[in-house]
């Protein structure tokens, strides 16, 4: 395993003008209150560089968060599949998924887990039944643990959907269905294309397996502690977890230069 100490020269020497942050176990502990460590290290570092969160929420949840931090610029939510604007809530660009292939997943998803959620043409919706443009960005399903969670990753057919376990805040256990190679790197792509940075000149901080791609193509990959095997092992660093504003450690060592 890699400190944050440890690395501190190999990051220092490596130019960081943007910084992705993930929400889940990463900025937000269980009860979706940041704390002011992790505030005001974000909101500094937004003065220095884009910041933006990339999260599998949706994205009213992700505005909502952006603007608690004072961010204004581009935003990623969808698990990659969504660029917003924090300030008026509006997409700047999505990526959907096929409408056939999306009626195909909610339908399949509906008949095992104990609740379906979709974003659709921006729009959270919490029943399927309710869905109108078939404008789907993500589908969300909830499952009873792990195992089980983690069982749906290859049922659908890669050139078809993206599917990531994934765990929030709470422990609960979802799958997030996107569009084929849509996941967070497709976010760190976008988002860095849209403030003029090149992606290996991203720092991302994140704790779950949905969070590998974006630790992939980013230049800098700050893992917290407890993060999957998998995110661990393609990190340059790990920082403290949640618990211990591991991001707010993060961001005052590699980003503000504490």
């Amino acid at each position: 395993m890699k400190c944050l100490t440890s690395s501190l020269n190999k990051i220092g020497n490596r130019a960081v003008k943007g910084l992705l942050l993930d929400l889940d176990g990463t900025v937000l502990p269980e009860n979706n209150r940041p704390t002011d460590r992790v505030v005001r290290a974000i909101v500094e570092a937004s003065k220095k560089i884009p910041v933006a969160l990339a999260s599998g929420r949706v994205q009213d949840d992700v505005c909502h968060f952006a603007r608690l931090f004072g961010l204004t610029g581009p935003q990623i939510s969808d698990n990659g599949a969504t660029m917003m604007d924090p300030l008026t809530g509006r997409a700047i660009n999505r990526h959907v998924l096929d409408s056939d292939v999306a009626k195909q997943v909610v339908s399949e998803l509906r008949g095992s887990s104990s609740r379906v959620l979709v974003c659709d043409a921006g729009r959270f919706i919490d029943n399927p039944d309710d869905i109108k443009d078939w404008q789907i960005t993500i589908v969300m399903a909830k499952f009873s643990n792990e195992a089980e969670a983690r069982s749906w990753v290859d049922r659908f057919p890669a050139e078809s959907v993206s599917t990531y376990a994934t765990v929030d805040n709470l422990g609960e256990w979802y799958i997030d269905c996107t569009a084929a190679g849509i996941d967070k790197a497709t976010g760190a792509r976008d988002f860095a294309e849209a403030v003029g940075v090149d992606v290996s000149e991203l720092m991302v901080v994140g704790d779950g397996w949905n969070d590998v791609p974006m630790f992939e193509v980013a230049g800098t990959g700050i893992a917290m502690e407890g993060a999957p095997v998998e995110v661990q092992n393609i990190a340059t660093a790990m920082t403290a977890g949640i618990d211990d504003d591991g991001a707010g450690l993060a961001i005052e060592k590699y980003v503000l230069g504490r």
